[in-house]
């Protein structure tokens, strides 16, 4: 006796305990041959049920398109995070950067001229354009081995270009700095001019002072330091001038350029003169004159200028003027006998 019916019941020898259903028989080869036909049957009806029309290509672009917008979108997203990030990581950093760290240029806003050449436009005027103000530079760190050269006049002369400089050394605070500046001084000069004797600590203890600046003048022409050159001495900032404290001109002055004939008929004064000096104006005899404007020093309270020989011709007067155009002083020395 078969056992067709049961749903996955036992069966006798040889049956198989499938998963029944209606009319399912469990019993050898039959059964799954049975099982076959089954499943046959039930695919066919599922595909005939399935509604076979054209591709749907309007609703896979747009799907497509939907998809890339979201893409486009997580990608700016994420640009736009990174930026921010990296805005803030430099701003951060920047802010590190300008501390108060010595030496710091951007805190500062000083010209600094360690034993380099500064011309008298620069020295006037190089903090004032960085700024965009026409405020006055700050002066350098006081070093006495270090000088601050400044060219404070220039000119042509029978074609030759000339420069009339002044480096200037701050007081040195002790005897051995003294000695130590005097022959750093020595051998800058003692390049032009080879006879010059050097200085001794003899020398030092007849003349130092630790109130006193030195200024070392000298000219240039075509590029080539001339040999005629002059040292003098200036009183060190928030040193009283003494006599001369209310005179125009102050810290002396030097005549160059007419010793070895280098500029002819036409030699250049380098002088001193208190920092209310604005400028300096030479009538000459055969009528015209020459201006020239003071140059500063480093922290000197001292202001230098040049003014050349106009060939041929006598120098009148030199008169100092202010600021405000009223007159300092007159001086009628220089330029007299040459």
């Amino acid at each position: 006796m078969s056992n067709e019916g049961n749903v996955g019941g036992e069966g006798a020898m040889g049956n198989v305990g499938g998963v029944g259903g209606e009319g399912t028989v469990g019993a050898g080869a039959g059964g799954a041959a049975g099982a076959e036909a089954a499943a046959a049957r039930v695919l066919g009806e599922l595909a005939g049920s399935v509604e076979i029309g054209a591709v749907p290509y309007d609703r896979l672009v747009a799907g497509g398109r939907r998809r890339l917008r979201r893409r486009r979108l997580l990608t700016s997203g994420a640009v736009a995070v990174l930026v921010a990030a990296a805005v803030v990581g430099g701003t951060a950093l920047g802010g590190l950067g300008r501390g108060r760290g010595p030496g710091n240029a951007a805190d500062a806003g000083a010209v600094v001229a360690d034993a380099s050449t500064v011309t008298a436009a620069e020295a006037a005027g190089a903090a004032g354009a960085a700024a965009g103000t026409t405020a006055t530079p700050t002066a350098p760190a006081r070093d006495p081995f270090t000088p601050v050269r400044v060219v404070v006049g220039h000119g042509t002369t029978n074609g030759r270009q000339w420069q009339a400089w002044a480096a200037f050394w701050p007081a040195a605070a002790t005897k051995e700095d003294a000695l130590r500046q005097a022959r750093l001084i020595w051998e800058d000069r003692h390049a032009a001019i080879p006879q010059l004797p050097e200085t001794t600590r003899a020398d030092i203890d007849r003349s130092w002072r630790p109130d006193v600046d030195l200024v070392n003048l000298y000219a240039t022409v075509d590029g080539q330091r001339q040999v005629d050159d002059a040292m003098h001495d200036t009183p060190a900032p928030g040193v009283p001038d003494g006599a001369i404290i209310d005179r125009a001109t102050s810290g002396g002055g030097t005549m160059l350029g007419f010793k070895g004939g280098e500029l002819g008929a036409s030699p250049v004064v380098i002088a001193g003169v208190r920092p209310r000096v604005a400028k300096i104006v030479v009538t000459w005899d055969t009528g015209g004159i020459s201006e020239s404007a003071p140059v500063a020093l480093g922290d000197s309270p001292t202001r230098w200028y040049a003014i050349a020989r106009k060939p041929g011709a006598q120098a009148r007067t030199f008169t100092y003027y202010a600021a405000d155009g009223s007159v300092l002083g007159t001086d009628a020395s220089w330029f007299r006998s040459y």
